[in-house]
């Protein structure tokens, strides 16, 4: 009993002084003030309040508006129809499948325009199952019996394996030949908010259980280091057995995932965190580490969509201001610091840069015109067109690379003696590289009645005196410099009728490819030039421009197996047809889309074909209409997608004769909350 008394005379202790400092109903704003002034006079100083926000307008005064305006307009906005201010459902639809860059993430939006909360919680979950059926494509070489990357990796481990026992037929004797994956997923993502005030806030981006590959973690699964007798020592050794599941049928739980001992990751990523400040006259400023999205997401994609994967961060300081309605903004970015002071004998130390030649330096600017949703909504009701159009450019440098350094957290400063010597620690390694890299990006979208026609077009040019780590061949023509000449373009129309159920949509692509190179994709680092022409010469220009990873235009191709649109075009017409759609959200639907994708050169394909292939996406989603904002609420979306692979992805002529490629299928399953 005297815990419960003590507990309500200190929550009476704490609500006093809060209900104090709220002002009277219907007093003004000055009385408010001097009553709090009175009251802080009356108890000698104390501790300050934490203040909910003024829930006054917080709509910039840069298009006009009368600041003096009150609640006279106000009441009468409430008596529009709400229909007109909500987002049309295929709008909405666009957002939740792609980067959804009104996260913050794009400099261009204007945002903080209703009041807001002291906190708000923003995020979703994510379940998604996915079956992918033969994404290597057959492409096995019948003399070696391996794929070749990125094409291994979809090849199922047990394939052609006979295991101890068989593989569960009638022939003990036969190999496993299952060609298939199938597994699921899911992401919890927070992104709470903290208004200290109209004009300060600080937000942040978690994510729980990202990307956990469900089942993942049992209770029988316990990796940790082992010593072998030959004093080989193991740091991610699976032990035979655990105490509560004698062997991984018996688990009986699942366990969080704990880096280095189930798992490479922990359950909580934390990926943002950064402050936004608003000088009503000036602009804003922001600072800390925050996701960055311009344009269609083609070089900087936020990656805020509920199927999204990949997303651009930056460790960034930001301003930017609105003068007559065109957008400036300008940053600085700390794209890498290199080697950094953080050792494990220092415990509690203050991590600092050990050296500032070996930093890699990023600037940012741009400018455009961009009008805001209302303004769109308002010229389109009137009839008219809406243009907006921007700029942004980056330039990136690096003078020395530390990247040869083999273990750049370890090396040990603060410990001496024989302890040090055992260690037998290479030290730091620096090597000049040299790098001067441009970046220039344009972004144009036209919006006229239910049409929208967008389009981004970005280049990539300059220098990098050395690629090696390790390394240096001084000179132009040293075999280690590379310049960079890379453009990439990418349009998006739609048009919208039968009062916007039937979408008719054209998508297109094209990223510059290499002449002098052989292959598509990264995921085995970058391709080296080959020599090429009579003379052999090598060319050391690199030509090859790969989108985003998060700019998605299929299910199977550039998704999965090739991970980016990277040296080739495509086009994608697709057609979409709402059943259900109505003002406060709901929305159920399908939509199919035919791509085709092509090499830019040729050459640098696998089987030196233009052709790459003809992918089939069929779609049918649906949302529910629960919650307070339009995309709140229960999501679902189930997906089907078969590719057929042309010559560009078969082998070379004359090589592998008879043996062909086989289409590959996906079944996706995508069930979500928003809110």
């Amino acid at each position: 009993m005297r815990r419960i008394v003590a507990t309500l005379a200190l929550l009476g202790l704490v609500l006093v002084p809060t209900a104090a400092a709220q002002p009277r109903p219907g007093a003004t704003a000055d009385a408010a003030e001097d009553e709090d002034e009175e009251d802080w006079d009356d108890e000698g100083g104390g501790d300050p309040q934490l203040r909910p926000p003024d829930m006054g307008s917080m709509q910039l005064d840069i298009q006009g508006s009368d600041p003096a305006a009150g609640d006279d307009d106000e009441e009468e906005e409430e008596g529009d129809d709400d229909d007109d201010d909500l987002p049309s459902p295929s709008a909405a639809q666009s957002r939740l499948d792609s980067a959804g860059a009104g996260d913050g993430t794009d400099p261009t939006i204007a945002r903080w325009t209703t009041p807001q909360t002291v906190f708000d919680l923003h995020g979703y979950l994510r379940f998604r199952g996915d079956f992918q059926d033969n994404f290597f494509f057959d492409r096995v070489d019948p003399m070696t019996g391996q794929a070749e990357l990125p094409f291994r990796l979809f090849r199922p481990l047990e394939d052609d394996v006979i295991p101890l026992g068989g593989c569960g037929g009638s022939d003990p004797s036969a190999p496993c030949n299952q060609h298939a994956n199938a597994f699921a997923t899911m992401r919890l993502r927070l992104e709470p908010t903290i208004h200290l005030s109209d004009d300060v806030r600080v937000r942040m981006q978690i994510d729980v259980f990202d990307n956990m590959v469900l089942g993942s973690t049992p209770n029988s699964l316990a990796v940790g280091p082992y010593a072998y007798q030959s004093g080989i020592v193991d740091p991610y050794y699976r032990y035979d057995r655990t105490t509560m599941a004698p062997i991984d049928t018996l688990s009986t739980t699942m366990v969080p995932p704990q880096a280095g001992m189930n798992s490479l990751t922990d359950s909580i990523v934390a990926r943002r965190a950064w402050a936004e400040v608003r000088n009503r006259t000036l602009g804003e400023l922001r600072f800390g580490r925050m996701g960055s999205h311009w344009g269609l997401g083609i070089l900087q994609n936020g990656g805020s969509g509920i199927d999204s994967d990949f997303q651009t961060d930056v460790d960034r300081i930001m301003l930017i201001t609105r003068l007559a309605g065109i957008t400036i903004f300008g940053a600085w970015d700390f794209a890498s610091e290199g080697l950094i002071y953080q050792e494990r004998a220092d415990l509690g130390g203050v991590p600092f840069d050990r050296s500032r030649l070996d930093d890699t330096d990023q600037f940012v600017g741009g400018v455009a015109w961009r009008a805001t949703e209302e303004e769109q909504r308002a010229t389109l009701a009137r009839g008219d067109a809406v243009f907006n159009i921007g700029g942004y450019f980056m330039y990136r440098n690096q003078n020395l690379s530390s990247a040869g350094t083999t273990q750049p957290f370890d090396l040990c400063v603060v410990c001496t003696g024989a302890e040090s010597a055992n260690r037998s620690l290479g030290g730091a390694a620096f090597v000049r590289r040299g790098a001067d890299i441009f970046v220039p990006d344009v972004w144009i979208q036209f919006l006229y009645e239910k049409l929208r026609l967008e389009l981004e077009a970005v280049m990539v040019f300059g220098t990098i005196q050395n690629l090696s780590n390790t390394i240096f061949e001084p000179g132009p023509g040293g075999s280690n410099a590379a310049e960079l000449l890379q453009f990439g373009i990418a349009f998006e129309g739609e048009y919208h009728l039968l009062n916007d159920q039937l979408g008719i949509y054209f998508n297109a692509g094209y990223a510059s490819g290499d002449a002098d190179q052989e292959g598509l994709h990264l995921v085995g680092g970058l391709p080296p030039q080959l020599p090429a022409g009579p003379d052999r010469r090598i060319d050391r220009t690199y030509s090859t421009f790969y989108f985003h990873p998060n700019y998605r235009v299929d299910l199977i191709l550039w998704r999965h197996v090739l991970r980016q649109v990277g040296g080739a075009y495509y086009f994608r017409p697709g057609l979409s047809y709402d059943f259900i759609r109505n003002s406060f959200g709901q929305l159920l639907g399908a939509r199919a889309d035919v791509i085709w994708s092509r090499a830019s050169v040729p050459i640098q394909t696998w089987g030196n074909r233009d052709d790459l292939g003809v992918e089939i996406d069929v779609s049918v989603y649906y949302r529910s209409e629960d919650g307070p904002g339009m995309l709140d609420g229960f999501y679902a979306q189930a997906q089907w997608g078969i590719f057929f692979p042309l010559e560009g992805l078969g082998w070379l002529p004359g090589i592998n004769e008879g043996v062909g490629l086989g289409n590959a299928q996906t079944f996706r399953l995508i069930l979500g909350v928003q809110y």
